[in-house]
């Protein structure tokens, strides 16, 4: 360790009280497997203490990137100068009122699903296939089977870059196909969702049968970081690349799903350059074959 980042931990070390790792792999913490190491993988161990982090960051000039699962993310084989924020260690409570779940950001999708279950409030089954994060579903409103975050939810609460803590009504955000307006320098602490009641019996059979589709339609057994692209309006990405001959292309370990041709699978050692490359590529083919330009769904970070 240099000696300028040598002093900058000890800096750091007297403002945060959760944990902190140095040259952490992020490989180790994304469902693509793919990452070098990160400055710094803090894990904060309440809002106050993520509040002071995110003082220091601005105060150091440091770079910083709040994560759930890592699961729709691509980072660089050069790692990430500066600080990743895990959220998954300590931001995990639910809770329940008048019909509205109130989920911590880094609740994962099926501890909430089984949570509404539990309890009878209806209308988020269709999120248990989905991996990663409230944060992270809400900051890129995920969607499934014809729904989507943003139809459900009530409200959220944001921490901004300045430390301010701000609540949002539903009404206040602007949420697009797989994005809302909520800037990547704001990080999201919990999101608020108004349900009706439902039959816990048959939402468990609807939370399965959607786990089931989801096992049979998309490659499961390696790791990867979900649908690659997003669907062009009126068209399936996934088709476009199949038709477009990708299915079953291969640069270095990053291999385009045989099972879903939106889906790039990580078959042992694949860099970020593999993928990347075979990104590229997959875009040049669909353009020159259909006239669309495919545009990322994943985040490449670096």
């Amino acid at each position: 360790m240099s000696d300028h980042r040598a002093k900058q931990y000890a800096r750091l070390r007297q403002v945060v009280r959760g944990g902190i790792l140095i040259d952490e792999l992020l490989a180790e913490h994304t469902s693509f497997r793919i990452g070098g190491p990160a400055d710094y993988f803090i894990a904060p161990r309440d809002q106050e203490d993520l509040a002071r982090l995110i003082d220091f960051s601005a105060r150091e000039g440091m770079r910083y990137l709040v994560i759930g699962k890592g699961t729709n993310i691509l980072f660089s084989d050069e790692g990430f100068r500066g600080a990743v924020i895990d959220l998954t260690a300590s931001f995990t409570r639910i809770s329940c009122s008048a019909g509205q779940i109130t989920a911590e950001a880094g609740v994962g999708m099926a501890a909430l699903v089984k949570y509404c279950i539990e309890r009878g409030y209806a209308g988020l089954e269709w999120l248990a296939g989905i991996p990663g994060t409230v944060g992270g579903g809400l900051r890129m409103n995920a969607g499934a089977h014809g729904q989507e975050m943003a139809d459900l939810l009530h409200s959220c609460r944001i921490l901004d870059a300045m430390g301010t803590l701000e609540k949002r009504d539903r009404k206040d955000l602007n949420f697009g196909y797989r994005t809302v307006d909520i800037p990547t320098t704001d990080t999201i602490l919990e999101a608020v969702f108004a349900l009706e009641e439902g039959n816990p019996r048959e939402m468990d059979r609807l939370r399965l049968a959607y786990l089931r589709e989801r096992k049979e339609k998309q490659p499961l057994s390696l790791p990867s970081a979900g649908s690659v692209f997003k669907n062009p309006a009126g068209q399936a990405a996934g088709r476009l690349i199949d038709i477009a001959g990708c299915k079953g292309l291969r640069i270095g370990d990053a291999l385009v799903s045989k099972k879903h041709a939106n889906f790039i699978v990580n078959c042992g050692c694949a860099s970020s350059e593999d993928v990347r490359r075979l990104i590229e590529e997959i875009v040049a083919r669909v353009e020159k074959r259909f006239g669309i330009r495919l545009e990322l769904e994943l985040h490449v970070e670096g």
